[in-house]
């Protein structure tokens, strides 16, 4: 059984409470992660600081410290404990990273991604052959995609979006027009690109929203998906038909899938 130390990378990136909370952003921002522990000077866990957490600072002109932001009520998981647990945890919780502790003290951080990194090989074939190609393709983006999507339109006022995304807990929205056209994406590094310049109320989405959006289409192999969730800082990917809109794929969406298939997956891997 694969527990947290098996996986997890020593030297973990934390701050303090006194850290000022827009040096904690940058650090988010720039290192593509989601969240950061908060220690003391002898690395016990106070807290953690995430996006979700930040996205307060559109409605308080408050300066402020990590501390003041913060969320005190961590959960947090020991060296020893299984990764099975902590995938669980994942699965049924909003969060993408959890802190790692020995003794107390926080020792590194474990993310949904290292968890599907370290268990890649168990689903994908070893070979090139033509029977691996069909596994492959076996299992398809409609299989595991999310359905009845929160989209918003280009006019769509900006703290409209970032309600949705706080109530949600979502990490992005697609932008459409009327004929359900994919036309961009709002993320929440678009709201934070845009906290750090001095964001105006008047805004709107088409201003802020990022253009060039990774989609797949609904027949796409699951695996390709899986393969980029691995090699790219991105959570969820459009679906599309003949260029509509159809569903979204994010990497809870697949950790659901391969817990729920395994044995379907296997025996499509090894037939009899």
């Amino acid at each position: 059984m694969l527990r947290a130390k098996d996986i997890m990378e020593y030297g973990v990136l934390s701050v303090r409470t006194h850290t000022p909370v827009y040096e904690a952003v940058a650090v988010m921002v720039g290192r593509h992660i989601s969240s950061l522990p908060v220690a003391d000077d002898n690395m016990a866990l106070l807290g953690i600081i995430s996006e979700k957490d930040v996205l307060q600072l559109l409605y308080d002109a408050r300066q402020g410290n990590v501390g003041d932001f913060m969320t005190e009520n961590v959960i947090g998981f020991d060296q020893q404990d299984s990764l099975t647990d902590i995938c669980h945890c994942f699965i049924k919780n909003h969060f993408r990273r959890v802190p790692i502790l020995d003794n107390g003290k926080l020792v590194s951080v474990i993310s949904r991604l290292d968890i599907i990194n370290a268990n890649k090989d168990k689903f994908v074939p070893n070979d090139l052959s033509e029977n691996s190609s069909i596994y492959n393709n076996a299992f398809t983006a409609k299989d595991a995609m999310t359905y009845g999507l929160f989209t918003v339109k280009t006019h769509t006022p900006i703290y409209e979006a970032v309600d949705i995304l706080l109530k949600r807990a979502i990490t992005g929205l697609p932008v459409v027009d009327d004929y359900m056209n994919l036309v961009g994406v709002i993320t929440e590094k678009d709201i934070l690109d845009l906290l750090c310049s001095s964001p105006k109320k008047s805004e709107k989405v088409g201003d802020v929203m990022t253009e060039k959006v990774v989609c797949f289409n609904q027949n796409d192999s699951l695996f390709d998906i899986c393969d980029f969730f691995l090699n790219n800082p991105y959570r969820r990917v459009m679906i599309l038909d003949n260029g509509r809109l159809v569903g979204i794929i994010s990497r809870t969406d697949i950790i659901e899938f391969i817990l729920k298939n395994k044995t379907a997956m296997l025996k499509s891997r090894c037939p009899a």
